[in-house]
């Protein structure tokens, strides 16, 4: 008999098969589009060169201004990171866990089908499991078993836990999507996420639940903490939310209560648009 997580997963592949249009697949690549630059030769300055590619090397050997010129890599190295703390069990509607896995499992197309190296970095409060970049279909679906059937060992939040191991373990400069709820008990990772998008293309997914802004309770009121499995009480002030905010950060937000794919291509079209502008 079939298990739940794997009619899960084949549930989640099917509905990702459907979304994965021209158009989704268009949009995505236009994104990263020009993302990386690799130098494929050089030739002669010529009247309105840009200055600042001129190969001082090569010119001052020939006695003659020579131009660095460049090609597009088509290649991305993309890293998802992906939140499996207690918090992802929680969802009114759908828990987030599965939300995750249906972006997870989307960006895991996108990036085979512009054929993108991938690895995968699985943290709760401590990094759980680091899976080195690689290709092809076959991987893709062994990511995707081994995030399904992971029984992690904290259950805690701690991003950047997992920030810094991908601070020291990246060299080349990378697409790093951060998929959590970002309910995160220490107040440092905000800073952490800034210093490590100095170097990288960083993307916050934020995965939340509609109960989680919707939630009218005043006074006294008994939480179980999903994380640790304490219960204790809380005194709350109504209109206030203490869901955390991503300010200036280039973020997408994905609610446990609607389709993955409109805050997705929302993101995507965006982030075109801005690109055009600044060409």
């Amino acid at each position: 008999m079939e298990s739940k997580e794997l009619a899960l997963l084949k549930k989640i592949r099917i509905q990702t098969g459907r979304k994965l249009n021209t158009l989704f697949m268009g949009e995505y690549h236009s994104a990263f589009k020009g993302y990386g630059l690799e130098l494929n030769s050089v030739r002669e300055y010529q009247y309105g060169d840009d200055v600042r590619n001129i190969e001082w090397n090569v010119s001052a050997r020939l006695n003659h201004l020579f131009i660095k010129e460049f090609v597009e890599e088509r290649e991305l190295s993309v890293v998802i990171m992906v939140d499996m703390s207690g918090s992802i069990e929680f969802g009114s509607r759908r828990s987030k866990m599965e939300v995750m896995l249906e972006v997870v499992t989307l960006f895991l197309y996108l990036a085979q089908m512009n054929n993108d190296r991938i690895s995968v970095l699985l943290f709760t409060d401590r990094v759980e499991k680091f899976i080195r970049p690689r290709k092809g279909r076959k991987f893709i679906l062994k990511v995707l078993d081994e995030i399904l059937k992971f029984r992690p060992s904290g259950r805690g939040t701690r991003i950047s836990e997992g920030v810094d191991f991908l601070r020291r373990v990246l060299k080349k400069r990378s697409v790093i999507f951060v998929i959590s709820d970002f309910m995160d008990s220490m107040d440092d990772h905000i800073l952490k996420l800034r210093l490590i998008s100095r170097k990288h293309d960083l993307i916050p997914v934020q995965i939340s639940d509609p109960a989680e802004k919707e939630m009218k309770l005043t006074g006294l009121v008994e939480f179980l903490d999903l994380e640790t499995g304490n219960v204790f009480l809380s005194d709350t002030v109504p209109g206030r939310s203490a869901y955390p905010v991503l300010a200036g950060f280039d973020s997408i937000h994905i609610s446990t209560g609607e389709p993955i794919e409109k805050p997705l291509l929302k993101f995507f079209e965006k982030r075109n648009r801005a690109g055009r502008i600044a060409r």
